[in-house]
């Protein structure tokens, strides 16, 4: 259990890291939010050391639907403005 929640942990700060430097390259993305989740996997990676499991699982987890916040959010965000400019024409 240990190694699957150390190897999920670091999976998902690389990953969360890497969309945030490829934004970052595209536009200018908020910092708070990849913040908080290098934060929580760095806490449940620590935990998972620690023997935390349940803890773990549910820092992971909203560390999870934090991130898949971040990568939908945009996509989105700029779906509904095109809605919204359609109907202004």
């Amino acid at each position: 259990m240990n190694v699957l929640i150390d190897i999920y942990s670091i999976s998902l700060l690389a990953v969360s890291l890497t969309v945030f430097v490829l934004r970052y390259l595209r536009e200018e993305p908020p910092i708070l939010p990849y913040l908080v989740i290098a934060c929580t996997c760095a806490a449940g990676h620590e935990l998972g050391r620690a023997g935390g499991g349940l803890g773990v699982t549910a820092l992971l987890i909203s560390a999870t639907f934090l991130f898949m916040g971040c990568v939908f959010y945009p996509h989105i965000r700029r779906l509904s403005g095109q809605k919204g400019d359609a109907g202004k024409n």
